[in-house]
């Protein structure tokens, strides 16, 4: 049976996530180990703790995340086999470990480098996002265009993200409200998938161009323009794109699904499922997000 292996990205973290399969699992706890000695600090103290304030930050949800879902990945993979990978936006670096793109070392490497370098974003470029319900992209782009914010996330026909500084989504939301719209502003740290990104885009290229690359196992679909691809110098180029132009999961999630129509979800928690219904019903998700899911 032919599966499609999809990874939730930023926002899917959670208080003691983890700890779990640090218990139970030798291999949870070499690879978080492992973590601790690659990063120079106690990303495992972070993930085990219950207060969440330190997590939630971006320098240490992203490697969280991606420690997280490269665990789980390698318990199931025992089971199943991806037929094709996709991940929704920092998921795209845990889709990348599944399809064999690089090892777990160099995935951290380069995660650790965007956390660092978008959080870096976040303090000198300040912004927020909201999702927009009930209003068509092309309305939306336009409200963009007039109050300097943009499209972040294309998630389903019902569901746009929006993107920018704090002003300009004060703006774009008022807007849409008066247009019947209804916006919904989100607990993020930053101004994702926007210009106020564009300044993680160096550090990103750097540690992206000096890692090595494999030939994939199986094609993954990129955030960046929803492509199957495997060609290694297409699949850098659209992770480093994808930091500054908005997730075409909408796009992505179509691609996929001329695959199979099998998704398998992994992650801290369940996230992309609801959006994935929302494109298509018809579409079989499971997700495995804890230990007891394994």
């Amino acid at each position: 049976m032919k599966n499609c292996f999809i990874f939730s990205g930023q926002g899917s973290h959670r208080p003691g996530m983890s700890a779990n399969l640090y218990q139970n699992s030798n291999l949870a706890k070499e690879r978080i180990e492992l973590s601790n000695k690659i990063l120079g600090y106690s990303i495992s103290d972070i993930m085990f703790s219950s207060d969440e304030d330190k997590l939630r930050k971006t320098q240490y949800a992203q490697v969280a995340i991606f420690i997280h879902s490269t665990i789980i990945f390698d318990i199931l993979n025992n089971k199943f086999n991806p037929s094709i990978v996709a991940g929704h936006s920092l998921g795209e670096f845990s889709a990348l470990y599944a399809n064999k793109s690089y090892d777990f070392e160099t995935g951290l490497k380069i995660v650790s480098v965007r956390a660092k370098a978008m959080a870096n974003c976040e303090k000198q470029n300040i912004g927020k996002m909201s999702a927009v319900i009930g209003s068509s992209h092309a309305l939306i782009e336009k409200i963009c265009k007039k109050t300097d914010c943009q499209i972040a996330n294309i998630n389903s026909e019902s569901q746009i993200v929006i993107s920018g500084s704090d002003n300009s989504i004060f703006l774009a939301t008022q807007m849409l409200k008066e247009l019947g719209s209804k916006v919904i502003p989100l607990k993020v740290s930053g101004a994702f998938h926007s210009k106020l990104m564009s300044e993680a885009k160096p550090a990103l290229f750097n540690v992206i161009n000096t890692s090595t690359f494999n030939k994939p196992v199986c094609p993954i679909v990129s955030n960046y323009d929803g492509i199957a691809r495997i060609d290694e110098d297409k699949i850098k180029n659209a992770l480093i794109q994808q930091i500054d132009n908005p997730v075409l999961w909408l796009k992505s999630v179509n691609t996929l699904k001329e695959i199979s129509l099998n998704f398998i979800e992994i992650g801290p928690k369940k996230v992309l499922g609801n959006i994935i219904k929302k494109i298509d019903d018809s579409l079989i998700i499971t997700n495995y997000n804890y230990y007891s899911d394994l």
